[in-house]
């Protein structure tokens, strides 16, 4: 992910290159939401909006295990 890409989010996780990070944007009726990204360092970055698909993504990247997995 580029710098330009990432002002704003909150980094999550790293695993060698590959990033997931976190930003919280304005919803429906003023509601904040938030949005998860996950990809390499420098590089395009895919969008989630559910924690756990992010998460499923990030870890077909990096080949981590899932607890007790």
């Amino acid at each position: 992910m580029t710098d330009a890409d990432t002002r704003g989010r909150k980094l999550l996780k790293q695993h060698g290159d590959v990033q997931l990070s976190q930003e919280c944007v304005a919803g429906p009726r003023g509601r904040q939401v938030f949005r998860y990204f996950v990809g390499p360092v420098g590089g395009p970055a895919k969008a989630f909006d559910a924690p756990h698909l992010a998460w499923a993504h990030f870890q077909e990247l990096t080949g981590e295990e899932r607890p007790g997995g």
